[in-house]
């Protein structure tokens, strides 16, 4: 192995389990809206999971207001404060108590940061929700930039009023939900494994991809993606496992759009198909092995 200038690291799956914390998040935003509209659950995921499966993925943060369930309400101030707030706070507050690392990623992001060996973040999450999840997690200052899809947009009705709250509007406009740390938005078509995403980090920061070692947990986008342009490759194989419970849960609330781009692992089947990884990780630590040689 040649030595190792940059780390291109992959989020849902290989930073965290993006499974153990969506599915308990998204479940305790339906159980809110079942308690305060009275509706059944069977009506309030459907709903939900239309407008999740048209933006494809589950933190889309205005899915209520787009949803068929605002049909019922005759204006959004009260939808708003007697549905969407005591959701958005039940979701929060999921989200607070199962987003957590893997072991060993804060730090190995540490020692390499002191080794000096840049760590960067390529995700096909939109913008919004993995710059959220970058600064909840804390990994701000240990990650050199973060490249996501793009983001999402504040939606409007057909007369043109805003269906957000003022509240967040105002929180939005002060940069309140921005991380300090650099993002890129890339287009939409350079989703993993498109290459363009990758040689565009190696551009920016002025390395070839044989010095570039990726991490990730999908042998299909992430390893797939690194054996295109010639980086080295790390299968996270330990953010790959996932309780039958789970991805049944899972299941109810995702559609396969969703599924695909944050969990794609799990839809990869037989791996014989698949191409097979120079390097498979017990655990997110064993990447500063990797980079050590």
């Amino acid at each position: 192995m040649g030595q190792v200038k940059l780390v291109v690291t992959d989020m849902d799956g290989t930073l965290y389990s993006w499974v153990d914390y969506i599915v308990p998040a998204v479940e305790a935003l339906v159980a809110s809206v079942c308690r305060s509209t009275g509706y059944p659950r069977l009506r309030v995921v459907q709903a939900l999971k239309e407008v999740y499966a048209r933006y494809e993925s589950n933190e889309y943060p205005f899915a209520l207001q787009e949803s068929s369930l605002y049909k019922d309400f005759p204006d959004f101030g009260s939808f708003d404060h007697l549905v969407i707030a005591p959701a958005r706070e039940a979701f929060a507050n999921a989200r607070r108590k199962y987003l957590r690392p893997f072991p060993h990623v804060l730090e190995t992001l540490r020692a390499l940061k002191e080794r000096e060996v840049p760590v960067v973040a390529l995700t096909d999450a939109p913008r919004n929700p993995a710059e959220a999840r970058v600064r909840r997690l804390g990994l701000e200052p240990l990650l050199a930039r973060l490249y996501a899809l793009p983001g999402f947009h504040f939606p409007e009705s057909s007369a043109g009023e805003v269906l957000v709250s003022p509240s967040i509007r105002d929180r939005d406009a002060r940069g309140e939900y921005r991380s300090e740390l650099p993002v890129v938005e890339l287009p939409r078509d350079w989703e993993k494994p498109d290459p363009r995403g990758l040689l565009r980090i190696c551009s920016d920061f002025g390395v070839t991809p044989d010095a570039v070692l990726v991490v990730g947990d999908s042998l299909r986008k992430d390893i797939a993606v690194a054996r295109q342009v010639g980086a080295l490759d790390a299968w996270a194989e330990y953010g790959t496992y996932v309780s039958l419970e789970y991805r049944e849960r899972l299941d109810v609330i995702a559609a396969p759009a969703i599924t695909r781009r944050h969990a794609h692992a799990l839809l990869e089947g037989d791996v014989s198909r698949s191409p097979v990884p120079t390097h498979a990780l017990s655990n997110f630590g064993a990447v500063l092995r990797l980079v050590e040689g």
